[in-house]
C-alpha cells in the first residue's frame, strides 16, 4: 500500500510544483488502489459511511483550454459537486506535463514505432487551500481521480457500465460515480528532498532491499507467432492485447508472492515489445535450443549494460506461439514448453527465458501452454533462471505437486516446494535484484500491479476459457466427476458450442471466483480479500444481469426439409455473475436464402463433406459417400453428425474427434432436419437433434441436455491414447454398413488423461560453475562488468561465441545455482524439457 500512495504523492508533488514530467500517461486509480485502506461499510471516526454513489456532471476536455493569449496560459475550469456532507469546489487546469516524450511501448515491424498515443487534454489538476486533486476524463467523459485534503483522501471512479445515467447532453449529463473515502496516509516525502527520477539509487546504497525481498526488472517480448494468434482473437485491439499480457504477468507475480515461496520476489516490467513481424536476428524455428540462443543474443543487443539505467532489465522473457520441440536421438520431442539457463539471471548473455503461449498441436488441440496455464510454465522457467532445479532432482522434495515439478500438466501444481523456497531465500548472489524500480518511471500501460495479484478478478473463468480456445463462445463447465465450483482452482474445465468434449485450462488464475465470497489462490478456494473485491462493483447474480441478445444473419445448408439458423449472443453485465449460456442458435426462415434451387439431401451433403474430410484423414474412403444416422434420444448428437464410409473394414465413422480443432465442421449445418416424432419435426441446433419448438431458457444450457458427450480432456496429448481407449472411442463413433450404431450403450467412453510422467522433460540448461560461493559469483560478475566496462562485455561475448564444451557441464543441486556462460545450441544433446 505504501508504495502505491507514494506514487500518488510524488506524482502530485511534481505536477503541482512544475517538476520533471512523469513517465507514465495517467494518474488514475487502478484496480484496488485503496484496497488496504477502509472496506465498504466500515465506519470512520465520525460514524459516516466511507462509500457514496454521486451523479457527477461530465467533464469535457475542450472546456479547459488555453485562452489563445499563449500556449501556456490555461483557463481554469470550475467543477463543483457535493459528497459526504461537504462541497468540493475545484478549479481544474489541464496537466500538460504528465506524459514524457520518452514514453513508448515498442513494436518490431521494421522500424520501432509507438503503438499508442496518449490524449494530453483529458488530465487535470487542482491545487488550492487545504486540498489537491488529480482527475482524468479520457473515456466517455467519466471521471477517475483523487482528492486529498488534510483529513481524508477521496477516490473517484465511474460506476460500472450499465449503471444509471441522467442524459441531458454536454455538461448537464450526469453519470453515476463511486466516491470512496479513506483516512489520509502518513506523509512520505519531505518537500526539500531532491528527487532523481531518471537515475536509480546506486546499487551499493540500497534504500529498502533486504535479503528477504528482491525485484526482477523484466523485458517482455511477444513473438510474431503469438501475436498472430491473440491479436485477431482480441478484435485487432493492441490495447486489449497489452492488457491481457499485463494480467498474464500479474498472474506470474501472484505466484512469486505466494506464501509458500517464503521470500518476496517482485516483478517490475520495464519494457513490453509486441513483435508484429519477427526480427531477422530472432529465430522463427520452433527448435527450442536455437530459439533460446537467438533470443538471448537479440535481447542482449537491446539491453542497456548499466544496471542503474532506468531502461535496463535483469531478465528478458519471450512468449512464443510456436510449438516447441527438442531434437533427441534423431527424433523430435514435442513435450516441451519452455527453456531457461539455470542461474542465468544477472548475466547479460543468460538472463533470458523462452516459454510457449498459445501453442497447439498439428490437429489444433491446445497444449497446456495454450491458455493461462502458461503463467505456471513461465513461473517455472523464471525459477530456473533464478537458480531453481526440478523438484526431486538432486534434492529431497517430491517430484510432483509443485511449480518446479519436472512435469507440467493441467492439474494443480500451483505452490512452491521447500526446495524452491530455499533457493529464493538464498539469492544474495544475484545483486542485480537488489534495486527496486521506481513506479514513477513506469507507464500505466506497463503496470501489471494494478491487477493486485488477483488477475482472475478481471480475467475471470470465462475469459480464461476464451483465451485457451481462442473462442469467444467458450465458457467454463463443470468437469465430469467435479464436485463443486472450487475444483476449478486446481483445474479449470472449458467447453465450446463449436467443439465436442472438455478442455482443461490448468489451475484458474489467482483471484478467479470459486464461490460466494471466495476466490482461487495457490490452487485452493479460499476467502477472497474484501479490500480487493470492494474496489469494484459488488457482483450481482440473477437473470437481469444479462444484456440483450444480439442476433446474426440467417444461414442455411439448403438441405431437404431444412430450416435456416441464426446465431444469438449476449454478454454478462460488467461485474455480474450470470447463469446460463452466452451463445444460442435459433431457427429462421431460409426460403429467401435457398430460393427456388433444388435442395440437396442430407446424404448428398454428407458425401461432399466426406470427400473433404478424406483429404485430411486417409482412413476415410474419399468416394465412399456418407450418411445421416437416425435420431437417438440418448445420444442427441448422432442425427447431426456426418458419418463417412471407412476405407478399410467397412462401416461408417463420424470423425468428431479428429476434426474437432482443425476448422472442418464434422456436423450437418444447424437447421438441418434430423427427425420426426409423429407430431413435431426435429432440427439440428448446436449439433443436437432438437424439436422445432425447443428454446433455451434464461438459465438453461444446451450442455445440460440428457445427452452425455465424450468425457476426458480433448487437449493435445503427450502420448497417443491407449489402444483399448481408442478402440472404445472408435466404436462409439461408428455405424455398421446398415447404419446401426456399433456401441449399444448410451454412456460414452472417457478419454484417459495423460500420466504426469508423460510430460516430464528437462527444460533447463546447466551453466558451468565458476565459484563455489554464490555471493562471490554474483558479486564478481557485477564487479567485472562495472569495473571493466566494454572489456568485460567483450570478454562475455567472446566466451559466448566460443560456446561451452559438453564436458564443462556439472551436476548441481538446488543449493548451488551456477550463473555462468554456455550456449543452448552447444548443449542441445543434453537438453529435454518440462
Amino acid at each position: 500500500m505504501a508504495h502505491i500512495l507514494k506514487v500518488v504523492f510524488v506524482a502530485l508533488f511534481f505536477a503541482l510544483r512544475g517538476g520533471t514530467p512523469a513517465r507514465f500517461p495517467d494518474i488514475l486509480p487502478f484496480h484496488g488502489w485503496w484496497s488496504s485502506g477502509v472496506n465498504p461499510g466500515e465506519k470512520l471516526e465520525d460514524g459516516s459511511k466511507d462509500v457514496q454513489v454521486v451523479y457527477l456532471p461530465a467533464l469535457l476536455p475542450r472546456e479547459a483550454q488555453t485562452d489563445g493569449s499563449s500556449a501556456d496560459h490555461d483557463v481554469p475550469l470550475s467543477y463543483s459537486f457535493d459528497a459526504f456532507g461537504r462541497n468540493f469546489d475545484l478549479q481544474l487546469l489541464p496537466n500538460r506535463r504528465l506524459v514524457s516524450s520518452q514514453f513508448r511501448v515498442w513494436s518490431e515491424n521494421g522500424p520501432d514505432e509507438a503503438l499508442s498515443t496518449v490524449d494530453s487534454t483529458c488530465h487535470f489538476l487542482h491545487s488550492g487551500p487545504g486540498a489537491v486533486a488529480a482527475f482524468s476524463a479520457c473515456r466517455d467523459h467519466k471521471l477517475h481521480g483523487l482528492i486529498m485534503t488534510e483529513n481524508s483522501t477521496y477516490e473517484v471512479r465511474p460506476l460500472s457500465s450499465g449503471a444509471g445515467r441522467v442524459p441531458k447532453g454536454g455538461r448537464h449529463e450526469r453519470t453515476a460515480h463511486v466516491i470512496r473515502r479513506a483516512p489520509p496516509p502518513p506523509p512520505l516525502l519531505d518537500d526539500d528532498r531532491p528527487l532523481r527520477r531518471t537515475v536509480r539509487r546506486p546499487r551499493m546504497y540500497p534504500a529498502k532491499p533486504t535479503p528477504s525481498s528482491y525485484t526482477i526488472e523484466i523485458a517482455l517480448f511477444l513473438d510474431e507467432a503469438a501475436y498472430k494468434l491473440f491479436y485477431p482473437h482480441l478484435n485487432y485491439n493492441e490495447a486489449d492485447l497489452r492488457d491481457m499480457l499485463l494480467a498474464y504477468i500479474n498472474g506470474v507475480q501472484a505466484l512469486y508472492h505466494h506464501s509458500s515461496l517464503g521470500t518476496r520476489v517482485n516483478l517490475s516490467l520495464v519494457r513490453l515489445t509486441l513483435l508484429r513481424s519477427q526480427p531477422s536476428s530472432l529465430s522463427t524455428l520452433a527448435e527450442r535450443g536455437r530459439l533460446l540462443d537467438s533470443f538471448c543474443e537479440y535481447q542482449r543487443s537491446l539491453n542497456v549494460d548499466d544496471d542503474d539505467d532506468p531502461e535496463h532489465w535483469d531478465m528478458a522473457l519471450l512468449l512464443s506461439g510456436l510449438d516447441f520441440y527438442s531434437e533427441e536421438g534423431g527424433h523430435r520431442n514435442g513435450v516441451t514448453m519452455g527453456l531457461a539457463p539455470v542461474g542465468g539471471v544477472c548475466l547479460p548473455a543468460h538472463a533470458c527465458v523462452v516459454s510457449e503461449f498459445g501453442a497447439s498441436d498439428t490437429l489444433g488441440r491446445p497444449y497446456p501452454s495454450a491458455g493461462f496455464t502458461s503463467v505456471y510454465i513461465l513461473a517455472h522457467e523464471i525459477g530456473h533462471n533464478l537458480g531453481m532445479h526440478h523438484d526431486g532432482t538432486g534434492n529431497s522434495c517430491a517430484r510432483d505437486g509443485f511449480i518446479m515439478s519436472p512435469s507440467r500438466g493441467t492439474n494443480g501444481e500451483a505452490t512452491w516446494s521447500t526446495c524452491s523456497a530455499r533457493v529464493a531465500a538464498d539469492l544474495q548472489w544475484a545483486t542485480c535484484l537488489f534495486d527496486g524500480s521506481d513506479d514513477l518511471d513506469t507507464p500505466k500501460e506497463l503496470q501489471h500491479e494494478r491487477f493486485g495479484n488477483a488477475p482472475g478478478v478481471l480475467w475471470g473463468a470465462k475469459k480464461q476459457c476464451e483465451i485457451l480456445l481462442r473462442d469467444k463462445d467458450a465458457a467454463p463447465a463443470q468437469a465430469p466427476g467435479a464436485s463443486s465450483e472450487a475444483a476449478q482452482c486446481m483445474q479449470l474445465t472449458c467447453r465450446s458450442p463449436h467443439r465436442a468434449g472438455f478442455y482443461y485450462a490448468g489451475p484458474a488464475l489467482p483471484g478467479t471466483s470459486c464461490g460466494n465470497g471466495k476466490w482461487c489462490q495457490g490452487g485452493d478456494c479460499v476467502e477472497a480479500d474484501p479490500a480487493v473485491i470492494s474496489s469494484a462493483k459488488p457482483p450481482l447474480q440473477g437473470q437481469d444481469t444479462w444484456n440483450e441478445w444480439s442476433e446474426g444473419t440467417c444461414n442455411s445448408g439448403c438441405t431437404y426439409r431444412s430450416r435456416g439458423a441464426r446465431e444469438r449472443r449476449r454478454s454478462c453485465s460488467e461485474n455480474s455473475i450470470c447463469d446460463g449460456s452466452s451463445y444460442d442458435v435459433a431457427l429462421c426462415d431460409d426460403s429467401k436464402i435457398c430460393g427456388k434451387k433444388k435442395r440437396v439431401t442430407a446424404t448428398e451433403l454428407a458425401a461432399r463433406k466426406c470427400g473433404e474430410y478424406a483429404a485430411r484423414l486417409p482412413e476415410l474412403d474419399p468416394r465412399g459417400g456418407g450418411l445421416q444416422a437416425p435420431h437417438d434420444p440418448t445420444r442427441m448428437w448422432m442425427g447431426c453428425a456426418i458419418f463417412c464410409r471407412r476405407g478399410e473394414g467397412g462401416g461408417f465413422y463420424a470423425p468428431r474427434v479428429e476434426l474437432n480443432d482443425v476448422g472442418l465442421d464434422p456436423y450437418f449445418p444447424d437447421g438441418t432436419w434430423c427427425h420426426y416424432d409423429g407430431s413435431s419435426n426435429y432440427y439440428c441446433l448446436q449439433h443436437h437433434c432438437l424439436p422445432e419448438n425447443f428454446k433455451m431458457t434464461t438459465q438453461f444450457h444446451i450442455w445440460e441436455l440428457p445427452s452425455e458427450d465424450i468425457g476426458g480432456p480433448f487437449n493435445a496429448r503427450a502420448r497417443a491414447a491407449p489402444d483399448d481407449s481408442a478402440a472404445a472411442l472408435r466404436a462409439y463413433l461408428s455405424l455398421d454398413n446398415m447404419g446401426t450404431p456399433l456401441a449399444r450403450a448410451a454412456i460414452p467412453p472417457h478419454l484417459p488423461e495423460d500420466d504426469e510422467t508423460d510430460w516430464e522433460v528437462l527444460d533447463y540448461i546447466e551453466l558451468p560453475a565458476r565459484n563455489k560461493t554464490k555471493k562471490r559469483r554474483g558479486a564478481a560478475a557485477l564487479t567485472a562488468r562495472r569495473e571493466h566496462g566494454d572489456a568485460s562485455a567483450r570478454s562475455l561475448r567472446a566466451t559466448r561465441t566460443c560456446g561451452t564444451p559438453h564436458s564443462a557441464l556439472t551436476a548441481r543441486t538446488d543449493s548451488a545455482p551456477a550463473p555462468a556462460l554456455a550456449s543452448a545450441s552447444a548443449l542441445t544433446s543434453s537438453l529435454t524439457l518440462v
